[in-house]
């Protein structure tokens, strides 16, 4: 069993959202578009998701991701969803955050559709930022809520976050994110940043004092962790590229989830 994802909207909008998802994380599987245009009527939208439903293979639970709650794409989507109770999941107010979380979710084993609508609402409400404010974006309160989500086994290894962060170390990880969450060491997974010392020089001067800092390949993190070195640590995992999140789970590090 699998989970597909219908993105499913006025106009092309969910063209285009999946086009970026497609940049960001790459062309991802059992992802379909289903679009609602002006000369369409109810019917004739409710037809054409019908047939990219039944394109899926019957044991897959479906995900629908529409842009609005109470429009015609949500309407014709919430009416399958009601027919397959526990198999099907809305969730409306499509945005990239909601999209890239989504992705991300079906990586995790056995991670039920319900489950995945859950954890990304949440996600999608986090992603929509305003300047006005922007210095309290990331509060305490927030932060908090979101380790208690922290699987069990990440816990157990010393694995207090993880992160994908093309800046890796900037202003906003520093001040707020490593204080606000209580890590004692950062560990940049990177292949070739372990072998650039300028790079690692500059990691080094913005790492908050107190904070240890660990700079690694994928395979000698992943090895690290396994062994239990970091057990008893709060060890915030900062990655730039989303393939070494996956590699690391392919190793064998049990990363529930992580954020963008």
């Amino acid at each position: 069993m699998e989970v597909g994802i219908i993105l499913a909207s006025h106009g092309d909008f969910a063209s285009g959202i999946k086009q970026t998802g497609d940049m960001i994380m790459g062309t991802q599987d059992k992802v379909e578009v289903c679009l609602l245009h002006p000369e369409d009527s109810p019917k004739q939208f409710k037809s054409r998701l019908e047939a990219v439903v039944a394109a899926f293979d019957k044991e897959d639970e479906i995900l629908f991701l529409v842009d609005l709650w109470g429009g015609t794409p949500f309407n014709q989507a919430n009416q399958l969803v009601q027919q397959h109770a526990g198999k099907m999941e809305i969730v409306s107010g499509l945005n990239v955050p909601m999209l890239i979380q989504a992705y991300s979710e079906r990586f995790i084993p056995n991670n039920s559709v319900t489950k995945i609508a859950t954890i990304i609402s949440a996600e999608g409400k986090d992603g929509i930022r305003s300047s006005v404010n922007q210095n309290v974006l990331v509060n305490k309160e927030k932060i908090t809520g979101g380790e208690l989500m922290m699987d069990k086994k990440m816990s157990q290894l010393g694995i207090l976050h993880v992160r994908l962060d093309e800046r890796l170390i900037h202003g906003q990880v520093a001040t707020l994110w490593l204080g606000n969450l209580g890590a004692t060491r950062v560990m940049i997974v990177d292949d070739d940043i372990v072998n650039d010392p300028i790079a690692k020089a500059s990691l080094q001067t913005a790492v908050p004092g107190g904070i240890k800092l660990s700079i690694l390949k994928t395979e000698t993190a992943s090895l690290r962790l396994q062994l239990g070195l970091y057990q008893g640590q709060k060890v915030m995992v900062i990655a730039k590229e989303v393939q070494t999140i996956f590699d690391l789970i392919d190793s064998g590090v049990p990363i529930e989830r992580f954020n963008l």
